[in-house]
């Protein structure tokens, strides 16, 4: 039996368009779309696209 490869996750940080703020951690297998988030700092509304 084969051991499957995991392919190596690489963390990142979703800055707002707006202000540059730090608004979310994902990695490199994360998928979103739709996914509405208010920023902290701005109080603006953000869609996520990953």
């Amino acid at each position: 039996m084969e051991k499957l490869k995991k392919p190596p996750l690489e963390r990142k940080w979703y800055y707002c368009p707006y202000c540059h703020t730090k608004i979310v951690v994902y990695d490199n297998t994360a998928k979103a779309k739709g996914l509405y988030i208010k920023c902290r700092t701005c109080k603006k509304e953000i869609e996520i696209r990953i």
